[in-house]
């Protein structure tokens, strides 16, 4: 027998088996996973029953157990009642896995409108021995936002797109929960150094790492919707407030929306504050909304359960190694010693 197809006979068991509390219950969701991991992409056959209001999720590894580098978004795939549905998913950014490594499928059952609220997922190994055709009815998944920085369904593990093209960075590891000895995050240089997401203390890979006084420093969010219907509406109600260290940001660009790694609507912010003095630094970051607004995933604004969105970014400047004496600091800006949000620790 194909040691491909063999491989894929065992995986079906094992996830069935995985499945089967859930599965025992009356009209609960299950799902079967063949994966199949190419030099290019990925071939992801799903089966299985979901109940009204649950999607399957997935997001591509370049390692076993959804180890490694991400190689996708999480996408995520609508089914509804009984499903037999596959796609072959290219590898994002032209990146490749090398012939005899493993890669890995992340799969999960989760609501329609919130990745977060799982009922149950699982990792689903394969060796890159050759590709194959996928098996059951061609679907296409959506792109939830590689991080879903200001969206619904933000994922704290997944990569965070950067404005113009590409990751925030793009050289992060995931690093699990609980970790023996000092996390590599502590000392991480980022390959995009300077680039500092406005949310990032809520997404394990926007961390800023180690940032010095040589970097130029750029503050950025963004939103994304379905529809550019509704990004348009989205821009004709928003209302953001975002300020470094209690002073507000000035000089925001926006980028013109277009479509990123997917059939969703981006749109990016950013400022370039330039060089600062050392220190510590907090974004402050807030979105309201004069109107309601419906991004394609969840409402937003007055009389919604999302009337306004915030999140914070603490990082540090450090002095650089190389001893530069640096004469361009932006004074408008003044580090601290500790969260700006907490100006009186301990009162």
């Amino acid at each position: 027998m194909n040691k491909r197809f063999w491989n894929a006979i065992i995986i079906l068991v094992v996830l069935v088996m995985i499945a089967a509390p859930v599965s025992a219950q009356e009209n609960a969701n299950s799902v079967q996973i063949n994966y199949v991991a190419c030099g290019d992409a990925g071939v992801i056959n799903v089966s299985g029953t979901l109940l009204a209001g649950w999607d399957i999720y997935y997001q591509l590894f370049d390692s076993a157990g959804g180890a490694g580098n991400a190689l996708s978004s999480l996408r995520q795939l609508s089914v509804d009642g009984s499903y037999a549905v596959s796609e072959r998913l290219p590898y994002a950014n032209g990146a490749t896995l090398g012939a005899g490594a493993t890669g890995s499928a992340r799969v999960l059952i989760a609501r329609d409108t919130n990745s977060s609220s799982v009922d149950f997922q699982t990792t689903v190994n394969d060796v890159n021995d050759g590709c194959s055709n996928p098996q059951n009815a061609a679907a296409s998944s959506v792109d939830t936002g590689s991080g879903a920085p200001s969206g619904s369904g933000a994922s704290a593990a997944v990569r965070i797109l950067a404005p113009g093209s590409g990751f925030l960075n793009p050289n992060l590891e995931q690093e699990e929960v609980v970790f023996v000895g000092a996390r590599p995050s502590l000392q991480f240089r980022s390959q995009t150094p300077g680039l500092v997401f406005a949310e990032c203390d809520g997404f394990q890979l926007a961390t800023p790492g180690l940032v010095y006084d040589t970097d130029s420093v750029t503050i950025f969010w963004s939103w994304f919707t379905r529809t550019s219907a509704q990004m348009d509406q989205h821009l004709a109600t928003a209302q953001y407030s975002v300020r470094l260290n209690t002073a507000l940001l000035d000089n925001v660009t926006r980028s013109e929306p277009g479509r990123r790694g997917g059939v969703n609507t981006w749109v990016f912010f950013q400022s370039t504050v330039g060089n600062l003095q050392p220190g510590h630094y907090e974004v402050e970051y807030k979105l309201s909304w004069s109107e309601p607004h419906f991004d394609g995933y969840d409402d937003y604004g007055p009389g919604t359960e999302n009337p306004e969105l915030t999140g914070r970014c603490n990082f540090n400047i450090l002095r650089n190694p190389d001893g530069v004496n640096v004469t361009t600091y932006n004074l408008k800006y003044f580090p601290t010693d500790y969260p700006v949000h907490d100006l009186l620790p301990g009162q």
